[in-house]
């Protein structure tokens, strides 16, 4: 297990909240997964948001919870100060996420008869974006833990609360 690794902290507002909220409420009326993600990236894409607009905390990351919708989807914004270590986690069976400023690094784990195995690692710049389908009614999928190269805004869409996500220890 990782001693290293703080705790994020989760913010339930942000300032220019307002038109990503309408805007993410049209997408999550949307039945299809890879139709959200579509629409998602052409949006941010054209409307970047500012990593400073996001709060910053040392040796970790923030959240900030954008969007709740109704059927579970949740819009959240992820301040990684750089060095930060997020602990190896799963999530929802739908798992997208965006890297609007700086650099991350995922390492993928599955799980085996001998406990979790690093099966790869990946570097996700700007503008690199992953989704993930898995099985509904879990939050072991998609196991990974994520390392901040330098300070990064990543924005996380999930069919339901990302936190409730298992975390593992090896």
């Amino acid at each position: 297990m990782i001693d290293n690794v703080n705790q994020p902290v989760t913010y339930l507002q942000h300032m220019h909240q307002i038109p990503l909220l309408k805007y993410l409420q049209h997408v999550f009326s949307c039945e299809k997964p890879e139709l959200k993600v579509s629409k998602i990236v052409t949006f941010l894409q054209s409307h970047p948001l500012p990593l400073e607009d996001f709060p910053r905390l040392q040796d970790t990351y923030t959240r900030t919870v954008l969007y709740r919708a109704e059927n579970g989807f949740e819009a959240m914004a992820a301040r990684w100060s750089k060095g930060s270590i997020s602990s190896i986690h799963g999530h929802p069976y739908f798992n997208f996420y965006f890297v609007m400023h700086g650099c991350l690094e995922i390492d993928d784990y599955q799980r085996s008869d001998r406990g979790l195995m690093h099966i790869s690692s990946a570097t996700v710049p700007t503008n690199g974006e992953s989704s993930f389908a898995g099985s509904k009614g879990t939050f072991d999928n998609n196991i990974h833990q994520v390392h901040a190269f330098e300070e990064t805004l990543s924005i996380h869409i999930s069919s339901d609360d990302s936190a409730k996500g298992e975390v593992f220890s090896v």
